[in-house]
């Protein structure tokens, strides 16, 4: 009897250590873009006229003149802990199969300051596919034995141009899954330190 009382604790405390919460976003506000920019964006709007699922869905404009890949902050994730796991998705417009203009999602780490960088996080090499609205997803891993400071992931719709022009980007429908202590903010929140300026200041040699 007190073997399985012992194996039922364990089992409840190791469900309680992998709890999970999943929240989404489709800038159904009708007010917010970004978290913050990076490189060559030139409007974001929150629109609509045109979205994957609801009425609205976020804008972006590119003006590509090769200084970089654009990014929109679409998510910040913090309160993270060493062995985490974060996945999100976000939906992206494309009618441009194996070709630009494309997106696709990736990340970086910051600490506790969503301007504080603190180098890539990586990403998923898959584009949207050119079928239309198509998902892109990706799972990090927190390590934070390699980088203590690494306890918050900014999420990115990097977006990729066809040739020095103004292509058009929509972005819809986020989803975050990542672990009951962590905080995930969104743009219709105010996370610490919104003043991505700096941010994307201290990142120059980001790619």
């Amino acid at each position: 009897m007190k073997l399985m009382i012992t194996i039922l604790m364990l089992a409840f405390c190791a469900s309680g250590a992998m709890a999970q919460q999943t929240l989404t976003y489709g800038w159904e506000d009708g007010v917010a873009t970004t978290l913050g920019v990076y490189g060559d964006v030139d409007e974001q709007m929150n629109v609509n006229d045109f979205s994957h699922t609801g009425d609205h869905s976020l804008y972006l404009t590119e003006i590509d003149t090769g200084t970089g890949t654009p990014q929109a902050f679409v998510a910040w994730i913090a309160g993270l802990q060493d062995g985490d796991e974060v996945t999100v998705s976000f939906w992206g417009w494309d009618d441009t199969p194996g070709a630009s203009p494309s997106t696709r999602i990736w990340g970086s780490y910051s600490s506790d300051d969503i301007t504080d960088y603190q180098g890539s996080a990586g990403g998923n090499g898959d584009y949207t596919d050119g079928s239309g609205w198509s998902e892109v997803a990706w799972t990090w891993t927190v390590d934070l034995a390699s980088d203590p400071d690494r306890t918050a992931l900014v999420i990115q719709a990097r977006l990729y141009s066809a040739d020095p022009s103004v292509d058009i980007f929509y972005i819809d429908d986020v989803t975050v899954t990542a672990p009951d202590h962590a905080q995930i903010f969104f743009p219709n929140q105010d996370p610490v330190g919104t003043e991505y300026s700096t941010f994307g200041g201290v990142k120059a040699l980001y790619r």
